[in-house]
């Protein structure tokens, strides 16, 4: 029988086309199980982010170097996420994921529940008219189940991360669906409360959400995307750029058989002070710890994906906040989510996306962490 094996390996970059230390660990893994790369790129994190567009470039081309492909091959084969902005402490980086598939006499018994593995799916062409309704939420979901198929796993409960890379609405987008006699959702091409990364990160959220059965497919109409927020995904991290035009869906999950040295937990953080959903994440990765980790357990943790939003409420326990008023508040919903991580972890290296004002990812006001952490020995 056939067991997963994966692998994250965490490399620096120190510009967009910096991809030395890409290529450095893809010389020491084999480059045809690379299933994924997720980066966070400097930049703006707007839809015209060529920073983030020039990141992917430069990290799909070290793939297909090391494979001796076409680059146009790798686009189809892995999955290219890549988050614009890193402000704050949060440091621009990539994160090559790999899975092979073991041949094994009997499958092995974990202690722990499992190891990680990885499932991977294209979503069809999501065009213009249907970023933010319901057409990009079947379509996502579809893809998250196909996702799951491909590594294997039946049960929602063992999925602790969905990361979502869909398209957001430029010009030329609201020009083409125009010309076929359709409107869009919004007019607004940015991160605002209005913008088009936001209707489709919401839309992609819910596709997940319905995929993992977390809300109903009949609660879904274009009428609550971004209205109704009570219905949410605790593992969905979503993101949206205008270089994208379907979605690219990776899921993290445990099976009992994996082989792999790691293993994946989430939790949900209350508010933008609320280091709980991180705790909660790595433990139900595999760390035992009291109050916080030790040194030690932090040499084990070898990642972390978060989502950090901008809540609806612009209060904490009461106080007055300003932070929805700021110019660049999606930055600041980054650069206090990467502090959060950062100051739990240790670790600069961590994937947080987010800035968006509400969100169907996580409860009103919460954000959803997933890490992985190496397993005992």
């Amino acid at each position: 029988m056939l067991v997963p094996r994966a692998t994250l390996t965490v490399c620096p970059m120190r510009t967009p086309n910096d991809v030395s230390a890409v290529e450095k660990a893809l010389a020491a893994l084999d480059p045809a199980s690379v299933v994924a790369v997720v980066a966070k790129s400097e930049g703006s994190g707007l839809p015209n982010d060529y920073g983030r567009l020039f990141a992917e470039v430069s990290l799909r081309q070290a793939v297909a170097d090391a494979r001796g492909v076409d680059a146009a091959t790798v686009a189809d084969e892995v999955s290219m996420i890549v988050s614009g902005g890193s402000p704050g402490v949060i440091s621009p980086h990539a994160t090559i994921v790999t899975q092979e598939w073991v041949e094994v006499a009997e499958a092995p018994v974990a202690s722990d529940g499992g190891g990680l593995v990885v499932g991977r799916a294209h979503t069809e062409e999501i065009l213009p008219e249907e970023i933010g309704r319901v057409a990009q939420v079947d379509k996502v979901a579809d893809a998250v189940r196909r996702a799951m198929a491909s590594a294997g796993v039946t049960s929602a409960a063992d999925v602790h991360l969905v990361m979502a890379k869909g398209p957001a609405l430029s010009t030329a987008g609201i020009a083409d669906a125009a010309a076929r006699g359709h409107d869009v959702v919004t007019l607004d091409p940015g991160i605002g409360p209005m913008g088009s990364m936001c209707w489709s990160n919401d839309g992609a959220a819910l596709g997940v959400a319905v995929a993992l059965g977390e809300v109903p497919r009949d609660a879904v109409t274009n009428d609550v995307i971004r209205k109704d927020f009570s219905l949410f995904s605790e593992v969905a991290a979503t993101s949206a750029g205008g270089e994208k035009r379907r979605g690219e869906v990776l899921i993290l999950a445990n099976r009992p058989d994996a082989l792999s040295d790691g293993r994946v937990g989430h939790g949900i953080t209350q508010n933008l002070a609320d280091t709980s959903g991180i705790l909660t994440a790595l433990r139900t990765a595999g760390l035992e710890f009291d109050c916080c980790p030790s040194d030690s357990d932090r040499e084990r943790i070898v990642q972390v994906f978060a989502k950090f939003v901008l809540p609806g409420d612009p209060s904490l326990d009461g106080a007055h906040l300003t932070v929805l008023d700021d110019h660049e508040a999606h930055h600041v919903a980054k650069a206090v989510g990467g502090t959060l991580v950062v100051s739990v972890t240790g670790k600069p290296m961590c994937f947080v996306s987010g800035g968006e004002r509400n969100s169907h990812m996580g409860p009103p006001g919460g954000n959803p962490v997933a890490a992985v952490v190496a397993r005992a020995s």
